[in-house]
């Protein structure tokens, strides 16, 4: 038996059946997680914004229209709701990340091996992010450890494929200087 899609979950959910909303949030509140951690650097805050676009998936269910993923689209809602509270708290000029926060940015959801290959490793990486501008360490973050295609990662960031695909590029140049500069030529990922 085939697992039912996240579109035909979103779909139920925008028909009135509220409960498929919480199989959509297993599936997807994890890595939600992360992309809001990575934005905002702060647990807390992270787990907010979370729950926050889940409400608005609920709420806005009848807007999806299916021309890409559900997953891109509900990490575009997240994209936006993240950005609202950072600008929000940029006006209020609060800003509190924890080691702890900024360790667990760095953990893929998607690959425990490669999360814990070395805490030097990460220590470098993690250090090359932070020196990355917001919108570049978005992209990378969104592209390598999200989206498995271009299409999506575009839909997510509100843009075409093809400006994704150039953002892509350009933010891994940048973080290719960065990690030079730091420990030399480590490129052997």
């Amino acid at each position: 038996m085939q697992a039912v899609s996240d579109e035909q979950l979103i779909e139920w959910v925008a028909r009135g059946d509220a409960s498929c909303l919480g199989t959509l949030f297993e599936r997807h509140h994890r890595a939600l997680y992360q992309y809001c951690l990575q934005l905002t650097r702060h647990r807390a805050t992270s787990e907010d914004l979370v729950q926050d676009t889940f409400m608005k998936i609920l709420k806005k269910a009848g807007s999806f229209r299916g021309d890409g993923s559900f997953k891109a689209w509900l990490f575009h809602i997240a994209r936006n709701e993240a950005f609202n509270h950072l600008r929000k708290a940029k006006r209020r000029k609060t800003s509190t990340a924890t080691e702890d926060d900024m360790r667990d940015q760095l953990i893929d959801s998607r690959s425990a091996e490669q999360a814990a290959a070395g805490h030097q490793d990460m220590d470098i990486v993690r250090r090359a992010l932070d020196s990355l501008p917001e919108a570049a360490r978005e992209v990378i973050w969104l592209g390598r450890f999200e989206f498995d295609g271009y299409e999506d990662l575009g839909a997510a960031l509100g843009c075409t494929a093809a400006t994704a695909r150039v953002r892509m590029h350009r933010a891994m140049k940048q973080l290719d200087k960065i990690l030079i500069g730091i420990s030399g030529d480590i490129r052997h990922a």
